[in-house]
């Protein structure tokens, strides 16, 4: 029986449109796309946790993304895609080969010959590339090619915002068919910017050094820190991905363009753990869940497709849709295919290869939906003002004003990191949202409950932390806070921004630093 899939197709201007069906058996596609050869965009994201895109209702959460959403609207969106490894490195060559990964190999066009650059290249497609941890485009196709991926660790230091801007920009209107392929690092750490298209320091590295790498792994806190940030710089990617589809519309190309945007692999939110990268059974449920959505040429009416889609399955699928015979063995299928249909589990590789680790659909649905309702519980949604209210403790302190409150004069030094760039936003892209720095408490391991002013109303709350020293450069253990306050309270000019101890279950409160 064939599965049909209202796809209506938009084809150039003498041409009359028609209704495709997708199914068949695997390897053969019958579906019905535009004549001549349609643009083709294909974005891969990094470290990116599929379920922070759900509202309540287990849709995109349109509020705080809503060019997710309008993806979603316009095209095909898989909500339970699965990668099959969580390395970067392998990751996203089974994207682009529809290969699983396998030991050894490098990701480069020798350890990948045969990839989706000949299924372009090969039909006269021009090709634009953007990867950031591999070089599979052979020389061929991509002049210059290199056979040495590209270092991972420098872009993610400098440079990320104008290197997705420029690849960003290349998606225009060209004379001749072309294939644009960009691997994004983001939203992977650092955690640097704002869903405003801002950052929240200057800097990549956070202003307590290790606050999101193993030393402060251990801190539940933290973990819900990270998660926090994660969600605001998704809302970033977000903000370029809009703007990006603005302009695709004014430029008359996004309605006859294939789109398809992924990501690697996830992250989880554990603390107490060694790694959040290293998939478990413990954490398969964050790790492999990837954003799919994949907008066909012509189609402009979204559908929810609920098949256990691999990110081993987004060659064959373009393939499919397009109309294009592989020319290599791949190990995924199109994700219209009979096969996928009737996937009712997800698997991921290890990383050293010594097993697969199975899951079954009933127990990674259950177990999603589970830390669905706790974030939504912890962080809110539809607008981002919850985020900031649902971590630390005494969140009911949140929104009064400082000076209707006992606060008491003395009490330990905090040292506010970067605290010079709270006296001119405005000047930047810098607005400082990230309140950070130390607490001169003397050794142990005594930690506090903490809330954060803006200019004269406490706008979060939070609590120290101290770093696993064995972790760090330095040995020293020092008492730390780091907490995120929302970008509607800073003003233009100079703010005043002050860290104040919370004691006798928020009755007290004891001034320890300021701005």
């Amino acid at each position: 029986m064939r599965w049909p899939i209202g796809l209506g197709l938009v084809l150039a201007a003498l041409v009359a449109a028609a209704l495709a069906y997708f199914g068949g058996d695997d390897g053969e596609s019958s579906a019905a796309v535009e004549k001549g050869k349609p643009p083709v965009v294909l974005l891969m994201f990094d470290e990116f946790p599929a379920d922070l895109l759900l509202g309540p209702n287990g849709k995109i959460d349109r509020g705080r993304y809503p060019a997710f959403a309008e993806l979603a609207d316009a095209g095909y969106w898989f909500p339970n895609a699965t990668t099959t490894f969580d390395s970067t490195t392998k990751a996203i060559p089974q994207i682009v080969d529809g290969r699983l990964p396998r030991p050894g190999g490098q990701p480069t066009f020798r350890g990948h010959p045969h990839s989706i650059y000949d299924l372009f290249g090969r039909r006269g497609y021009a090709i634009r590339r953007m990867e950031s941890a591999t070089s599979i485009c052979p020389p061929r196709y991509c002049r210059g090619a290199s056979t040495r991926r590209p270092a991972i660790l420098p872009q993610l230091q400098a440079g990320r915002r104008e290197r997705f801007a420029r690849f960003l920009a290349s998606i225009e209107p060209t004379e001749e068919p072309t294939f644009w392929l960009g691997h994004v690092l983001l939203p992977h750490g650092p955690y640097l910017f704002l869903p405003s298209g801002k950052q929240m320091r200057a800097g990549w590295q956070d202003l307590v050094p290790g606050t999101n790498g193993p030393a402060g792994f251990g801190s539940e806190y933290l973990a819900h820190h990270a998660q926090q940030r994660l969600q605001l710089q998704i809302g970033f990617v977000d903000r370029q991905l809009g703007r990006l589809f603005a302009r695709m519309r004014r430029d008359e190309i996004f309605d006859r363009s294939l789109i398809v945007v992924t990501a690697d692999h996830g992250i989880s939110s554990e603390w107490g753990v060694e790694s959040r990268r290293d998939t478990t059974m413990a954490n398969i449920d964050e790790l492999a869940p990837v954003p799919l959505f994949v907008k066909a040429p012509g189609q402009r009416h979204g559908k929810t497709v609920r098949s256990y889609v691999r990110t081993t399955d987004v060659t064959p699928t373009i393939a499919d849709l397009l109309n294009m015979r592989i020319g290599w063995r791949v190990d995924g299928r199109s994700a219209f295919s009979p096969t996928v249909r009737k996937r009712r589990r997800a698997m991921i590789v290890k990383r050293d290869f010594s097993r697969r680790l199975w899951i079954s659909a009933s127990d990674l649905s259950r177990r999603r939906a589970e830390l669905l309702r706790l974030r939504l519980h912890r962080f809110g949604s539809r607008s981002w003002d919850r985020l900031y209210a649902g971590i630390g403790p005494h969140t009911g302190l949140i929104g009064k004003p400082v000076g209707r409150l006992a606060i008491a004069a003395s009490g330990p030094r905090a040292r506010i990191a970067g605290r010079s760039a709270f006296r001119s936003v405005g000047r930047s892209l810098v607005v400082p949202t990230q309140v950070a720095g130390t607490v001169d408490s003397g050794p142990g391991s005594h930690t506090r409950d903490i809330a954060v002013a803006v200019n004269g109303t406490i706008e979060a709350v939070g609590r120290t932390f101290h770093l696993r020293p064995d972790a760090l450069e330095s040995t020293r253990e020092s008492e730390s806070f780091s907490v995120m306050v929302p970008e509607s309270s800073m003003h233009k000019g100079r703010n005043v921004v002050e860290i104040l101890a919370v004691e006798n279950g928020g009755r007290r409160l004891v001034r320890l630093g300021r701005s």
